[in-house]
């Protein structure tokens, strides 16, 4: 059944919050990846990253995935770079609804102050970091517009975004 949602996006857009409530607000089950990748090797992403590297990392993500999107009645937070495997747009996509969560550089900057938890910003001078989410996007913003929805969540509240997303979901469940 075609029937999960899953949100994609750079760090710090919303995911993970907009998640949870989206799971309460629909009845749903919801699976934060990066947590389960933590919770399945004991350790914390950034420890991923040092240990077994990125490339190692992405693998174990696109997975995770795949065991997922046999399941049916979720809502899913990936990862934000998991759109770099293009296999798993398609796997998402074959089962459920992809929504694209996005910001402006400097809200992310401002939403992942004092975040020592991103492996991709680790190490980076804070004078730095704007550069750097700004790289970053640009490099995957081709991959992000394939959502099938996008939301900017840079000024608007978490419950808004829930609802949007409820709203473009009932239509798209619809017209399916």
């Amino acid at each position: 059944m075609k029937n999960n949602v899953y949100l994609i996006g750079f760090m710090g857009t919303g995911k993970t919050v907009v998640g949870k409530r989206l799971a309460q607000a629909m009845k749903r089950n919801f699976i934060d990846i990066d947590s389960e990748i933590e919770k399945k090797l004991q350790c914390s992403i950034n420890e991923i990253f040092d240990k077994y590297g990125e490339k190692e990392f992405r693998k174990k993500e696109s997975a995770l995935l795949g065991d997922i999107t046999s399941r049916s009645d979720l809502v899913v937070s990936t990862g934000g770079g998991i759109i770099l495997n293009y296999e798993n747009m398609d796997k998402m996509k074959e089962s459920g609804l992809v929504i694209t969560l996005i910001a402006r550089p400097e809200i992310i900057q401002e939403r992942l102050k004092g975040d020592n938890r991103r492996p991709l910003l680790a190490n980076i001078d804070d004078n730095e970091k704007l550069e750097e989410i700004k790289q970053l996007i640009f490099m995957r913003a081709g991959l992000y517009i394939k959502g099938d929805y996008i939301i900017d969540t840079s000024d608007i509240n978490p419950e808004n975004v829930v609802q949007k997303i409820i709203k473009f979901y009932n239509e798209w469940q619809t017209n399916s």
